[in-house]
Parts: C-alpha cells; structure tokens; sequence
C-alpha cells in the first residue's frame, strides 16, 4: 500500500484533536504560562507541594527558569527542575516545588521568569560522614555511613529528635511454631546522595541494606529519601525495601523508624496525641490529673486537656498538691491498627506491669500524633496508614528523660508477614485461570515503600493542628483538564462531552463506573500492607463477592490498562478521588506487582490470588507507559527510580521467554517476544528513558524494531502465537521466524495501551514505512473479509475483541481521512456488549451475604470462558480507554 506522506500525518497530535472536538488550537502565549491549583482546595494552613507541569512542543526552553505567583500577583518562592524533552530539546515536562511559605489560595499561576528567594531557604552541606540540612526553623543532621541515618532533628537549638534508625524484626519460623523467636536488625547506611541542595527543596538519598549486629549476612536493601523545604517544620521521609530474603525463613515481624525524643518537664505536662482519620484525637498527659476523687482545679484540668503547662503546683487544690506523685505515670503508649477498620490505644506503667489494652479504639487512626512536652517535642506521621494496615506506632520510655517513637510501617503486634504462596499446588490454568510455575510464585525484587512525616515543634500542638496534619501533608497543586489536554501529553484522549443523549449516557457510566470502583475498594476492603491500590479482577454473582479466591480472577494487577484508565478520567475531569485511586494504583503495581531485581528483573506478574503467584511474568505490567502518569504529575523520585528499572527487562528476556509454555525453544535469536505486549512494553519503557535524558541510544532502539517490522512480510500480522518473533536484547534488533503469518491470536497485541504507545512514539519522530505498517494492521484488523482478501489475497481472522480495537480501527480512519472506517471504528464499539456501560449498582442484603453489599446486576450467558453471569475490571479498564480515545480520533462520528 503507499499513501500521501500527508494523510499519514493529518490528524496526530493534541491539535488537530482539539480541532475535532471545536476547541479552537491553542495559541502560543508571549511568556509561556500554566494556571494551577490545589488538588482537593486551599489547605488547612501553608503547606508545600511537588507537581508536574506539561508544555506544548517547542513552547520552553530547556534552560528555561520558572516563577510561581498567586493570582493576584504575590510572588511564590519555587523550584523548579526537568522531568521530560520534547525531540526539538524543548521541555515536555517540569517539576516544581513549594515549601511552607506557599500562602493558602485558590490559585497560582506558573511562567517562566525568575523565580523569588524563600526567606527561609534550605541549605545543605557536607562533611565527612555528616550531612547536614537546615531552613532557618529545622536543623536536620544525616549520617552517610553507618547503624543511624537520622543523627539529630534540632529546633531554636533545642533537640527534639536523634538517635533515628530504621529496624528490621526478622524471625525463622511463623508464628504457628512452638517457639517463635525474633532478631532486630538494623538498616545500616551504605551511601548518601545529595540529590537537591535548595533553595526552596532539598533530597538526600541513603541507600543501604539490614544487618544483624555481629553478623555478615545482610538483607533487604533500601534507600530512604529526607525531605526538607523552605520554612518547613517537617521533614518528610520516603522509605522502601526491596524483598531478596528468604520466604521460608525470613519472616519480616516488624518494620519501622525509631527516633529518641528527649522529654523535658514534669509527666503531667507531657503530652501523647493521636490522631483518627475522621479528625477525632486520642490524648493524655503521661501523668492524669482529672477523674480523681479529687479535683485540682477547674484550671489545671483545662491545661492537661489542651496540653498547655498546668499552673504552678502550690496552686492546685491541697490534696491533689499532696498526693499527686502517687498517681499512676503511664510510660510506654501504642497504638495498633490491626486492620482497615478498627484500632485500639494501649499504655502501661513499665515492663513489668500489664498492658491496659482498652486506652482508647476506633475504625481509623490518621497515623499522626505528637509526643513531648508543653515545651516542645517530635510530631509524626505515616501516610496511608489505615489503609496499609497492619500498623502501629510505639512510644516507649515516656515518663523518663528520653521517649522512643516507633513508626512501624509493618505492626510487631499483628505477627508475621507471610510471603507464601497460598497453596503448595497449582489449580489449572483452564478452570482456574491460573498459571501457576514451579519456582515462579516468588515475592523476589517486589518492593514496598513507607512515607513518614516528622515535625520539630515548640510546643505541644493543639487538637485542631494534630487533626490538620494529614492534610498539610497531602496537599498537591494540579493543572486544569485543559491545560493537560492542550500540552498534547499521553497520546490520544478527550475531553468530556455530551453533544448527544448517548455521549451523555457513556461519560455517566465513565463516571458511575468510576464510583463503584472506589465504594468497592471501601466496602470489600481492597487494603493491607501488599493488597492497597489493587482492585480486584472478576466478580463471582454466585457468592456475591470477588473471586478473591480463584487463580487468576483474583487480584488484578492492573489487567488490560485499569491504571491507565482511571488517570485518563483524572486528567479530563480533575477529581481528586479519582486522583487518590490512581496513585495508590501506581503505587501498588509499579512496587508490588513488578520484580526490581533478581531473576524477573524488570518483569511483573499476571493477576492472580497472591500478587506475585502467577507464572506469567511478562515486561507489559511493569511497562513505563502507565507509570508515567504519576511520575510526571508528581515528580515522586521513588517512582522515578522504579521506572527506570523496567530497563532491566531487556536483559532478564534472555532468559524468561513469555512463550516458554507456548511454543517449543527456539535458537534463532537470544530471546523471544510476541510484537505486542512485549514489544510495545519495551518500546514504552525506551521512549520513557529518552525523553527523560535525552539520550537518542533509546530511541534509537525503537527505530530498529520499527524498520525490523516493517521490513516482515506480514507487517504486524506476523508470528505465530500473537506475533511471535526473536529479539536481541544488545542491538534492539526483531527477527522473523516466518512461521504463523496471520494465523490470530492478536487478541493482546494492544490491550495494554499498545496503541497508545505507538501513537505517541510516531508523534515524537517519523519512521515513514513502520507507520505504514501500522496503517495498514489497523486498517484491517477489523475490516470485511472482502477487504482484506482484496488486501492480502486471503481472508483470515486476527482473533481480537471489538471494543479493545475499536480505536485502532478509528485511528486508521483518521489517518486515511476517511469517515467510513471512523465509524466503523465506534460501530465495533457500540455493538459490542463489553463496549456499554453497565447499569447502576444494585444492592444484595438478607442471608445471601455477610453484610450488605453492592454489585452490578448481570445476566447468565453461555460464555464458555467461564465469565457467566458476573462482571469484570478487564470490561470497564477497556471500555473506558476505548470510549476516552475514540472521542479524541473520531469526535464527528460519535453517536
């Protein structure tokens, strides 16, 4: 086939998109600007915040400087850095960050420009071993070697936490044993980066792995990132572990940081405050002063409630005066959230005396509080606490000259953690949907990280301030919708639209679908340590509950692009719940569901009952693509590090071939992949490294691979099994077996964003013959079997699903301008069932179920894959990524 170098063109980028839909295109301003805002409204007080901005093609400079002001012209100190290029060199992607002297307002507008000087700047330095960040208000001192990363946290000269270490109770059997003995192990600092020096942010980054004292085994390597900004009273941490242990006899019973808080003052003007996510708190002074048979004052009973100094002692009532110091000193507090929906406070008199377990309970601590006196102390915090349960936090010693905060990112008190698979067997890939493999069910390379918060206060903060907490923290500055759309970032998507009663239907289910989801993540508690993010993969209507239990039914890894799914409909409608459930998704595959070393390196897991049990250990659920979303919205350096492992799939494909349990071994190339999703997987993450370094050897990969294919005889049809062909992990270089040209099985070659990753890589450079070759699949994958014999001079089926290649059909139309076969592209869509939104849930309550629950009300049908009467996350993820992209190809077709 040969077209126009022009019809290729006609119609690819955000531009002519926009042009689609009436939005006339954008125009580029004299001094490039980007209106922003916060995610979830003003703060509660002046908080910082990291974010990305996007920028059209060759709008900035690449040494460009940014300035950030509030809308009514007050000048924002800011800092600014490069997350991504556009191919001319211009910037794609900026990060920027504020510290607490962001004033609380509605808006802020972003231009480049010179940016205003904090007042209270951060400043690092550097000697010897000792690395040390201050801003005026915090002084933080790190270790770049050795058992303590935290030295000292120092206020006005005043220190209010040192001594910080991260500990590691590891155990050889599992609790069920007779005898169950527990080793603390100590994470020890092996190097130390200054990744940002100011002013406004600073990053330090340590990097080690825990040791037992006396031993030289060491496990777990880690890093762990500190955080200072501008006038801040926080620190912000950031730590993750990479699992390399034993799952048989490594069993992680505690995880946490430990900090020394010197306590100063009498115990009745100590103060312990936790905090519960519905902005309740939990506090008590060491010492109680009210609820005696006799009363101190109506004055001294006040200040042990506000956590203010109580009056002098000579004025207290006379028989509180005289036996107060026989009142009981409460020395060691917990607090255990031992599952999503309930927590209890603990405290006792010392070692030797019994726990009173029944302090105080609830649903859901925050994970914040404070220990010190009225005169100051360490304030602290763990994100996503309830919902990563099992968690806790100790505070030991309270009543002596130092107290010890344990922030435990895995609770000692809720036993052991268990890496096993959950069953010795494996259960059959065609009843089950498993694929279970000898050696492959392994937790080896997946990480978890923790985020703490740690404030140096001058005094004890009131209720109000410890229940904020959480949400100085958390707040994140965005762009609008249409500054997204415009920077023609993401490849192909729209905005909403309701022109029509059906359009008006689908963005309602986009919507209600959407809903579901986070009630479902709520109500069936899609939580813990391993389990938050995820969501669960089809539904049992028999049982009433998610197939939590079945194979590969189970958890769902995010299958078939949920996680790009639920970013889309973040960036065109702007909701920061939508924005929650997309982070924790990211989060959670890009750590739980992907092997960062190892055997799998680089590689992540097939859904299934145990994240990481399934066989199938495939470069498309680690793939960069659905991460950048994140990334670039967040700037999260952790996630940063995490994408560019997936690099590492390259080499690990030498040895795990996705088709092992497929086809027979073959000798033709170093490794074997299907063209998509592995190929595209690969694509995505060399297209990822490139524009983030600007290093042309990634794209030049792709070029390969683009020419190699398009050089096959059946172009995109090619190989057997889906598109098998060789792939040599040195040169990038495909190799064409020339066996199963055409024969189907194509089904998967674009259901994990595989057409988006493409489009987006012809719209950053031009390899005129593969985009005729994609073309040309995309013309015909779902054409007539007349058009395809006048085409091929045969017919044949591609064995694909109607709404997953509804889009790819429509692109073909658009590139070739012509309406008939964009239409045919939303006819595929609309006819197929997968492709309508479901209805509204329907609530199941009475015997058939436990407590009431919500579903989607289905029918049986005679689907011999065994997905009868239920309903499935592959059809939603799907639906909402065909509908969102179809809308941007062809918006004049739309029904």
């Amino acid at each position: 086939m040969s077209f126009p170098r022009r019809i290729f063109l006609a119609g690819t980028g955000a531009a002519a998109a926009a042009a689609g839909l009436g939005v006339p295109p954008a125009t580029t301003p004299t001094t490039p600007s980007a209106d922003l805002h916060w995610l979830d409204g003003p703060p509660p007080a002046p908080s910082g915040s990291t974010w990305g901005v996007p920028w059209p093609r060759g709008q900035v400079a690449k040494d460009a400087t940014f300035a950030l002001a509030t809308t009514d012209g007050a000048s924002v100190p800011v800092q600014s850095w490069p997350l991504a290029y556009w191919p001319d060199g211009s910037l794609k992607w900026t990060a920027h960050a504020t510290g607490a002297e962001t004033p609380v307002t509605g808006a802020f507008r972003l231009s480049t420009g010179v940016p205003a000087a904090p007042r209270h700047p951060v400043v690092v330095s550097k000697s010897g071993d000792e690395i040390r960040l201050g801003n005026g208000v915090v002084d933080v001192r790190l270790a770049a070697h050795g058992p303590t990363p935290i030295t000292s946290i120092t206020r006005g000269g005043t220190v209010v936490g040192h001594d910080g270490r991260l500990t590691l109770l590891l155990q050889g059997q599992h609790d069920d044993a007779n005898v169950v003995r527990r080793n603390e192990w100590v994470g020890y600092v092996t190097s130390a980066t200054i990744e940002q020096a100011g002013p406004v942010r600073a990053v330090v980054k340590l990097t080690g792995r825990y040791r037992l004292p006396g031993d030289v085994r060491s496990v777990l390597p880690w890093t762990l990132r500190i955080y200072l900004g501008a006038g801040d009273e926080a620190i912000r941490l950031v730590h993750h572990f990479v699992w390399d242990a034993d799952v048989d006899h490594d069993l992680i019973g505690g995880l946490g940081l430990q900090i020394a808080v010197p306590m100063a003052e009498e115990p009745h003007n100590r103060h312990i405050r936790f905090g519960t996510a519905a902005g309740g708190i939990w506090g008590e002074p060491v010492r109680v002063l009210t609820g005696l048979r006799r009363d101190p004052g109506s004055a001294v009973r006040a200040a042990q409630i506000a956590g203010t100094a109580t009056p002098p002692v000579d004025q207290w009532s006379q028989q509180v005066r005289d036996g107060y110091r026989q009142l009981a000193v409460w020395n060691d507090f917990t607090l255990f959230q031992e599952t999503a929906n309930h927590f209890s406070v603990w405290k006792r008199t010392s070692a030797k005396a019994s726990w009173l377990k029944h302090a105080g309970h609830g649903d859901r601590a925050s994970g914040f509080g404070y220990v010190g006196s009225t005169s100051g102390g360490l304030a602290f915090g763990m994100s996503d606490f309830w919902q990563r349960f099992p968690r806790a936090v100790d505070v030991r010693g309270a009543a002596g000259d130092t107290a010890t905060v344990t922030l435990w990112s895995w609770a000692p008190q809720a036993g052991a953690m268990d890496l096993r698979p959950y069953d010795t067997t494996a259960h059959g890939l065609d009843l089950s949907y498993e694929d279970v493999q000898p050696g492959f069910a392994t937790p080896e390379g997946v990480v978890r990280s923790t985020e703490m918060w740690l404030w140096a206060l001058d005094s004890t903060p009131t209720r109000d301030r410890v229940a904020q907490l959480p949400a100085e923290v958390s707040a994140q500055i965005v762009a609008s919708p249409a500054r997204y759309h415009e920077a023609g970032v993401f490849g192909r998507w729209s905005l909403p639209d309701r022109r029509t009663a059906t359009l008006a239907a689908y963005e309602d289910g986009v919507d209600r679908e959407v809903a579901f989801y986070a009630g479902q993540v709520d109500q069936r508690e899609f939580y813990g340590f391993w389990h938050y993010g995820d969501v669960m993969h089809t539904y049992d209507a028999d049982r009433h509950c998610w197939r939590y239990d079945v194979g590969g039914y189970a958890w769902d890894n995010a299958e078939l692009g949920t996680d790009a799914a639920l970013w889309y409909v973040f960036l065109r409608s702007g909701r920061p719940e939508v924005f929650r459930l997309a982070r924790a998704m990211t989060q959670h595959v890009s750590e739980v569901d992907t092997h960062h070393s190892g055997r799998f390196a680089g590689l992540g897991s097939r859904h299934a009952v145990s994240h990481w049990g399934d066989g199938a250990k495939e470069a498309r659920v680690g793939e960069s693509f659905t991460k950048r979303f994140a990334y670039y919205l967040t700037a999260d350096e952790l996630l940063g590090d995490l994408i560019r492992s997936s690099l590492r799939a390259d080499a690990t494909l030498r040895s795990i071939d996705p088709l092992r349990e497929v086809l027979p071994p073959q000798t033709q190339a170093p490794a074997r992949v299907r063209i998509g999703p592995d190929w595209y997987a690969l694509v995505s993450n060399w297209l990822t490294e490139w524009e983030r370094t600007g290093d042309t050897r990634w794209r030049d990969r792709i070029v390969t691979g683009m020419r190699d294919i398009a050089a096959f005889p059946a172009g995109l049809f090619t190989g057997e099994a889906g598109g098998a062909v060789g792939f040599d992990p040195t040169t990038g270089h495909l190799v064409n077996f020339g066996r199963g040209d055409f024969d189907g099985g194509y089904n998967l070659a674009m259901a994990f964003c595989g057409e988006q990753i493409l489009w987006e890589a012809l719209d950053l450079f031009d390899v005129p013959e593969f985009r005729r070759t994609l073309l040309d699949f995309a013309r015909y994958v779902q054409a007539p079997s007349a058009e395809k014999i006048a085409r091929y001079g045969r017919d044949f089926n591609p064995q694909v699903f109607k709404t997953i290649y509804s889009r790819v059909t429509a692109w073909a139309g658009e590139q070739l301008a012509d309406p008939t076969i964009r239409s045919r592209g939303w006819q595929q869509f609309t006819s197929d069932p997968s492709g309508q939104p479901w209805p509204a849930a329907v609530r199941v309550s009475g015997t058939a179920v436990p407590v009431p629950v919500d579903e989607i009300p289905t029918r049986g049908t005679s689907n011999p894959a065994g997905d009868f009467a239920t309903f499935a996350t592959n059809d939603f993820a799907q639906r909402t990524l065909a509908y969102i992209s179809l809308l941007a190809i062809a918006p004049q077709e739309a029904p």
